[in-house]
């Protein structure tokens, strides 16, 4: 039914572009410049010659969307899904692995403030984003650690060094549960000093998507995001820019308001000490801080990063060599620790991009981390482009991935009460019952940094003359990974019926598949784009443990046991085994308006074991149903200095209703609830 809803809302789109005007075609010839992006080799580089694999996301497109979340943009993308973890939290799933291997960046700095390794993307607004570029696969030869899965970069609009003039924006965005949207942006620039500011109000009302739950889905909440960028060029060879950004938010509650502040301050001096090589010196700060009630008594959560770095670019023939040292001073003081506890690294990295023939493109990097707290780490990667021909060129890349132990794996301290657990890191164990036997032979006094290996082989083609395709195979290993795990014995002064955690490094994992990216131009009005992943996500240990022998299941409550065997096993939880969107576009030249229909579809996943097989997910387990979300939005531009933009989320209306009877009471898959709004934007 979902799939007939689907066909009939193509074919009014259709439909629509069909009975409009006859085109009035552009007969300037205008040359198509390559995109820029310089976050998979942290230096300028045309996107098609980069041999990573990398996904930009410009402002047309962020703009034509309608939306000013960073959250409603990256679902629309190839690959990355957004699932609710069994904390609650909401993240980002990128080539089948977890949020917390994914790092974000805003103008290549990183934001901190995680939630059991998860970061709140709602809190990002995409007012004054520039793009918006996506790296695959481990990065941490240049990022370091949280780049196992890949580098998220929010790159803000620059001052151009030719522009003397001001230039004022305002966008208004207005919608159904109360939400309200406001942006606004002033840049002004003249002679050797240049000033950009930006301000961002978003405000939402209470509202329920899952009405047979005993709670709402979001309680009323606004926000403030207030940003402020200053430059002065000194001269042609040294520039300086000062970034702020500052972000607040107070979410009412019936008893409470719950609070999160927010800042980022980074300094960045760009020095040409030739025509050959460039020095840039960076410092950054930033301080993530929240206010909440937890089972009736107050929480804080107060997490403070300071980041000096050095980076020089050498340049010579067709070469390019990059150095850089730095350190990071990590610190976090909240409610569920004994003390403050703080994070101290020193890091060196390097990487030598080498065009070896025309064709031929090898990059070669590397980083060292020193840290206080845990074993260093050496992290490596090698990828390379061959350009067969002018319709053919593949690109390949191994690299080494790492994520160290957080404070929370290290220091927690957390005991829920009403819910019959604690949970103690691994420093914290020691140090309270470091004495016990069952302690010392169960909890290791250290974790090892999380860390893989990942392989991406990609194919850019262009058979034809408006057909682009991109696909690129990935497998992800994955080794001491570090899960939760209960203890096995009784510590004073704790009841015994009380479950006890710790945290340990257990389980080897891989993730594997293929991604599909597409895009082709019918006319000049009229063109269709879509992306699909194939994922196949395990468990080493599962896997082994099944062809054993020893793993059991029922295939109804009543039914006897039965051996489980290798072809019933599914994988690791909330992975789907199939994603897809399609975007389909139409521009109408004599009325001058744009149109687009995008759609997202996600195949079913089980959020846990539900029959008894030793928490493995096996194909008679119970599984969320495949669904599809459809979002429509049609802009007006008027005159040269503003636009009107309409548009729906969920077109469909899908309610996740059918999920009720195996899921009953769980909001993250029961939600209803359509979108509707409205967009202005007014240049001045």
């Amino acid at each position: 039914m979902i799939l007939n809803r689907i066909l009939c809302s193509c074919i009014l789109f259709l439909s629509f572009i069909g009975y409009s005007q006859e085109v009035v075609k552009d007969t300037a010839k205008v040359r198509q410049l390559d995109e820029v992006v310089i976050t998979a080799t942290r230096t300028l580089r045309q996107l098609s010659s980069v041999p990573l694999a990398v996904t930009l996301i410009s402002n047309k497109e962020i703009k034509k969307a309608g939306s000013t979340r960073l959250r409603n943009i990256l679902q629309e993308q190839t690959g990355i899904v957004f699932v609710t973890d069994p904390s609650g939290f909401e993240g980002i799933q990128m080539q089948g692995l977890n949020a917390a291997y994914t790092l974000v960046l805003i103008d290549g700095v990183p934001l901190v403030g995680r939630s059991a390794g998860t970061l709140d993307l709602r809190r990002l607004t995409v007012n004054d984003v520039k793009q918006i570029e996506i790296v695959k696969g481990p990065s941490s030869s240049l990022y370091g650690s949280e780049a196992i899965g890949g580098v998220i970069n929010i790159i803000t609009h620059k001052l151009n060094r030719d522009t003397n003039k001001g230039d004022l924006q305002f966008y208004f965005k207005g919608g159904n549960r109360s939400e309200l949207d406001l942006n606004t942006n002033y840049a002004f620039k003249k002679g050797k000093f240049g000033i950009k500011t930006g301000l961002n109000l978003n405000a939402v009302g209470a509202y329920d998507l899952s009405p047979s739950t005993s709670y709402k889905t979001s309680n009323p909440y606004e926000n403030y995001t207030g940003t402020l960028d200053l430059t002065y060029e000194v001269s042609k060879q040294l520039n300086i820019v000062q970034s702020n950004r500052f972000y607040q938010q107070n979410q009412k509650l019936e008893t409470h308001t719950n609070t999160v502040n927010e800042y980022n301050f980074h300094t960045k001096v760009d020095h040409k000490l030739s025509e050959k090589v460039d020095v840039d010196y960076s410092f950054y700060a930033t301080n993530y801080k929240t206010k909440s009630i937890f089972n009736g008594n107050a929480s804080h959560y107060n997490q403070s990063l300071i980041r000096p770095e050095v980076r020089a670019v050498i340049k010579f023939n067709k070469n390019e060599l990059i150095t850089g040292v730095g350190a990071s001073f990590d610190a976090l003081d909240r409610t569920f620790f004994a003390k403050k506890e703080s994070f101290k690294t020193h890091y060196v990295f390097g990487q030598f991009d080498y065009k070896l023939t025309e064709d031929l493109n090898i990059i070669l990097g590397a980083r060292f981390d020193h840290h206080n707290k845990y074993k260093s780490a050496f992290s490596p990667k090698i990828s390379a482009r061959y350009k067969l021909n002018d319709w053919l060129a593949i690109k390949s890349s191994v690299g080494y991935g790492f994520k160290a132990p957080d404070f929370r794996q290290l220091f927690f301290n957390f005991n829920n009460s009403a819910g019959g657990y604690i949970v103690y890191g691994v420093r914290t164990m020691h140090e309270l019952f470091g004495q016990i036997p069952a302690v010392q032979n169960q909890v290791a006094k250290d974790l090892n940094p999380e860390n893989s290996i990942g392989y991406n082989l990609s194919f850019q083609m262009k058979p034809i003359q408006n057909l682009k395709l991109n696909v690129n195979f990935f497998r992800n290993d994955i080794k001491d990974l570090i899960n939760t795990a209960v203890f096995n014995g009784v510590l004073p002064g704790i009841n015994p019926t009380t479950r006890v955690f710790y945290y340990e490094n257990r389980n080897k994992v891989y993730t594997q598949g293929v991604e599909l990216d597409a895009h082709y131009r019918f006319t000049d009005n009229i063109s269709v784009s879509g992306g699909y992943q194939f994922l196949i996500a395990k468990d080493k240990d599962q896997e082994k443990l099944i062809k054993s022998g020893v793993v059991y299941f029922r295939k109804t409550s009543s039914s006897p046991s039965q051996q489980l065997s290798i072809n019933d096993y599914v994988g690791l939880a909330n992975r789907s085994k199939h994603t897809a969107n399609l975007k389909l576009s139409y521009r109408n030249f004599q009325h001058n308006f744009f149109a687009n229909l995008r759609a997202i579809y996600r195949s079913k996943y089980a959020l846990y074991d539900t029959n008894s097989s030793q928490q493995i997910i096996d194909r008679y387990d119970d599984f969320v149903k495949p669904h599809v979300l459809l979002n429509a939005s049609i802009t007006k531009p008027i005159y040269s200095v503003s636009e009107i933009q309409i548009g729906v989320d969920n077109l469909l209306n899908s309610d996740g209703m059918q999920n009720e009877k195996l899921f009953p009471k769980n909001d993250a898959v029961l939600r209803v609830g359509r979108t509707i709004y409205a967009r202005l934007r007014v240049n001045f």
